[in-house]
């Protein structure tokens, strides 16, 4: 039963399916119940922190289309793009036959592009859930948001009774003391707004878009290699930069993450992006390809050669 073609790529695409399914479901459903945000204290007088709260520009619709649709459909186009223009004798292809039809050539492509990019993408959001949970790092604009007050006294039973503390009422020499056991007062916070008070580093957004970004940068580069492409390339490797630095500088505007969480975002973004993209797909490793070169006026046996042919990750 496994010797079956149909089984074989039958079951490939179950297991691609149930991986996916599993790492989605740890980062977005189980570490968000599971894991604990790291209780983080602060300095009344710590100045980034200060900072007006701001309704985003963008939105996780935003982000979604950003790190999802965009590089699918950057993709397929590249693959119909070079189906239709590369000749089928100047690459490497691997062929898939299922229930006796010919899968064609560039949806096989797609297909094992797109599912390395989303495996890559996974790990992603693990490593930024992570990440968030164990350093509680506050956003700049915490006190606007949380309004921290504290007990004045300790081992005070009655809670009613004790008096409350607040960054206003302390004296300028107490400013830099250290509050780590505090409550948010501001009721017109949303639950969901004081959560994320606390998860700032890395910033989320510049993360998942670096990666998505700089995946498409090293996936041009890999397959868009014709010299008459090499323009068209460039351009697209700018236009991809150029939307991680956006969506770095919209969280910085808009007091939702500081500049080193951005930067830090950028970088976890690349490094995956290069792990997934070098050591995962392959994108730019080269095998020796066997090729037969038919001497003139010889019809039956033929001449055997090698020469080096990038697989990416096929």
């Amino acid at each position: 039963m496994c010797g079956n073609p149909n089984t074989r790529l039958l079951s490939r695409l179950i297991i691609d399916f149930l991986l996916l399914l599993a790492i989605y479901c740890v980062a977005l459903v189980v570490l968000p119940q599971q894991l604990q945000t790291v209780q983080r204290g602060f300095h009344c007088s710590d100045d980034s922190l200060h900072y007006p709260y701001r309704q985003a520009w963008l939105t996780k619709i935003h982000l979604t289309i950003v790190v999802v649709a965009l590089p699918a459909a950057f993709i397929l186009v590249v693959e119909m793009l070079r189906a239709a223009f590369v000749p089928s004798s100047a690459e490497l292809k691997q062929r898939f036959v299922f229930v006796g039809a010919r899968i064609p050539s560039f949806i096989s492509e797609c297909y094992k592009i797109v599912g390395v990019y989303l495996f890559g993408l996974g790990l992603t959001l693990l490593v930024i859930r992570v990440t968030k949970y164990s350093t509680g790092r506050l956003r700049p604009y915490f006190f606007d948001v949380c309004q921290p007050k504290w007990s004045a006294e300790d081992d005070v039973e009655e809670e009613e009774e004790q008096q409350l503390l607040s960054c206003e009422l302390l004296s300028p020499g107490n400013a830099t003391s250290y509050i780590e056991d505090y409550k948010c007062t501001e009721f017109a916070a949303s639950l969901e707004l004081l959560s994320l008070v606390r998860h700032s580093f890395p910033s989320g957004f510049a993360t998942s878009t670096s990666y998505a970004m700089f995946f498409l940068i090293y996936y041009a580069q890999a397959r868009l290699f014709a010299p008459w492409l090499r323009l068209l390339r460039s351009t697209l490797q700018l236009a991809c930069g150029a939307i991680a630095l956006l969506v770095c500088l919209e969280r910085i505007s808009t007091n939702q993450n500081h500049i080193s969480d951005a930067a830090a975002g950028v970088f976890l973004g690349a490094t995956l992006a290069s792990f997934v993209a070098v050591f995962v797909a392959h994108l730019f490793r080269q095998v020796r390809v066997k090729r037969r070169q038919w001497p003139r006026n010889e019809q039956i046996y033929g001449y055997a050669g090698y020469y080096n042919r990038a697989t990416y990750g096929y």
